[in-house]
């Protein structure tokens, strides 16, 4: 089953490996464009000549005074300062106007920037705004110009960067769609895969044209159903995917996706929601628990969808805890945001974990839809490929039958000419040549082989055919068919086994050294409820036996179009509940299957 991969799918490897370098290339490149060099500089004011703290200045109401004396500012750019304030504000800088804002109205960012002379250092900035209870307090940052564009390209690389990995899901998983539906597949999950990338996709496309270009309710519900798609359709996924549990699953795959997309999706548009929406989401605790216990369950049953996830998952949780682990011991980044979830989900906030698990499983069935429907492919060109060597079997066999035509043409011609003879011999009266005549015709009709190896007509002529051909190639035969003349298995599948099984065996003689024994040994009788099959040959050359799939690889330079006698006998043993079994001491090489009979 795995001699395709050796010549016409190293393309598809290589291609498939350039792809995967190209990914990793443009990851790397919008991830150094995504990092952060510079930052700005937050400014520590006075608020009221230092009569308030921070947090009591949220809360003060009327004229706002905040002092700050500048730091240097060790830069090829000329120092700006930016000023968030909701609020109107004056700018001064040692009490000379540097400028003013006006109020954010909703559309505007709020934020103002003043330019600021080289040798600003030590300088006094004072800003005056007023506020009510409520406001926040005006933010003063020190800057400047290309601190500004490199922040501003980093947070528009942060946001492309999910963006064009989900985009490209998107277009992937509705390749794959098409695909299969050309192949005369209804891959219709597939479908929720790609829909749940698109909606990310188009979040983080509101998130690369800010917040501020749209209004709040809309990016609130684009935001809040593209977290609802994400959280439910992976489940729903991998619920179509199950069998025996699919009954058990499904309340906790359905139930709290419509509950957290009526209320979590739609919070931004009815209020009353918003109270309830920030802990809404664990409800995909029950789901989540449930997926792992159902999976396992599956997974023991062999569905082939879930041999595939359980093991990638338990791959996934193994290399977030090792990067976890280096991290923690390296001081990283990783094991501190790790900290992070944890503590999020101890506040009740969900979502920002629940999105983390959610992706995961969102990559995970894409692999799996993926694998399968490679899978399919590989099936369905070992098939062709089957079928072709059948064929080409079929053809071989055809052209045995023409012969032995053409052989039963010439006996006759010849018997004709030896009546013939034995008529005159006999009306001659010549008694002793006569005698002489019919010994020698008895001594050649020693050396034609029996026309009857077995009772069942299709395994006879399976024999007849491939034994002759063997005696052709100066194989020493022995056969002991002892099966009855019909038998619960169709011929299809009896020849399929006894052609590929005598083929190699033809193929391991013809091998054979100058002068060396060749001998081939045909074994088929009934065993209880089972036909056994065997053959046994003289080998010459090594076994490449593979103890994955079962068989031995060819040793054929053409491995493309070989191969596939031993994985076809397989496939036939498989149907009939039996093994084929394959053992290769020195010098010798046996093959031999059970198959059980139908009841």
């Amino acid at each position: 089953m795995r001699f395709w991969r050796r010549k016409k799918t190293l393309s598809r490897w290589t291609a498939g490996a350039a792809f995967a370098l190209c990914v990793l290339a443009l990851a790397a490149l919008l991830a150094s464009a995504a990092k952060q060099r510079r930052d700005y500089l937050f400014l520590q004011a006075d608020i009221n000549g230092s009569a308030m703290a921070l947090d009591e200045a949220y809360h003060y109401s009327g004229a706002l005074t905040l002092t700050v004396r500048l730091p240097e500012w060790e830069s090829r750019w000329r120092p700006m300062l930016e000023v968030n304030a909701t609020n109107a504000a004056e700018v001064f800088l040692d009490g000379e106007r540097l400028g003013g804002s006006q109020a954010w109205d909703g559309t505007t960012l709020g934020n103002a920037f003043y330019m600021l002379p080289k040798d600003c250092a030590g300088r006094v900035v004072t800003v005056k705004s007023s506020k009510k209870a409520g406001e926040p307090v005006p933010f003063l940052y020190l800057t400047d110009l290309g601190t500004i564009q490199a922040i501003t390209r980093a947070n528009t690389a942060g946001a492309a960067l999910p963006a064009a990995a989900f985009g490209m899901m998107t277009l992937f998983t509705l390749g794959l769609f098409f695909y299969s539906l050309a192949e005369g597949n209804r891959p219709f999950p597939v479908l929720l895969l790609s829909l749940a990338s698109l909606g990310q996709t188009l979040y983080f496309y509101a998130v690369c044209r800010a917040e501020y270009t749209i209004s709040p309710q809309l990016y609130g519900l684009i935001l809040s159903l593209s977290r609802a798609i994400l959280f439910a359709f992976p489940s729903l996924y991998l619920l179509l995917g199950m069998k025996k549990q699919r009954r058990l699953f499904l309340p906790f795959a359905v139930l709290p996706a419509l509950i957290y997309f009526m209320i979590g999706g739609f919070q931004t548009v009815v209020p009353a929601f918003s109270a309830y929406a920030y802990r809404i989401g664990e409800v995909y605790y029950v789901t989540a628990a449930m997926l792992i216990v159902c999976a396992i369950l599956e997974y023991r049953d062999k569905n082939p969808v879930f041999c595939l996830f359980v093991p990638a998952l338990a791959l996934s949780f193994a290399g977030i805890g090792a990067a976890c682990l280096l991290s923690w011991l390296r001081s990283g980044w990783l094991f501190a945001y790790l900290q992070y979830l944890v503590q999020i989900l101890r506040d009740h906030q969900p979502d920002t974990t629940l999105y983390w698990w959610n992706v995961l499983l969102l990559l995970l069935c894409f692999l799996i839809s993926v694998l399968q429907q490679l899978q399919q492919m590989v099936a369905q060109e070992t098939k062709l490929q089957m079928l072709s060597a059948q064929k080409s079997m079929a053809q071989e066999q055809l052209a045995a039958v023409m012969e032995s035509a053409d052989s039963l043409r010439r006996m006759r011609h010849e018997t004709v000419n030896h009546y013939t003879v034995l008529q005159n011999l006999s009306r001659a009266g010549e008694w002793n040549r006569l005698e002489q005549y019919v010994s020698s015709l008895l001594a050649d009709a020693d050396a034609i082989p029996a026309i009857v190896y077995a009772a069942h007509p299709a395994i006879n002529a399976v024999l007849i055919s491939m034994l002759a051909r063997a005696k052709k190639q100066g194989v020493k035969v022995s056969c002991q068919a002892d099966v009855p003349q019909e038998l619960p298995f169709s011929d299809t599948d009896l020849c399929t086994v006894l052609m590929n099984l005598l083929q190699n065996a033809l193929d391991a003689n013809a091998l054979a050294p100058d002068g060396a024994g060749k001998w081939l040994h045909v074994d088929l009788h009934i065993r209880g409820a089972h036909l056994y099959i065997g053959v046994e040959n003289a080998r010459f050359a090594p076994v490449d036996y593979d103890g994955k799939s079962g068989v031995c690889r060819t040793t054929k330079p053409d491995r493309a179009s070989h191969g596939y006698g031993l994985p076809a006998a397989q496939s036939v043993a498989h149907k009939y509940q039996s093994e084929l079994l394959l053992e290769f001491p020195d010098g010798k090489f046996l093959a031999a299957t059970a198959l059980q009979m139908p009841k």
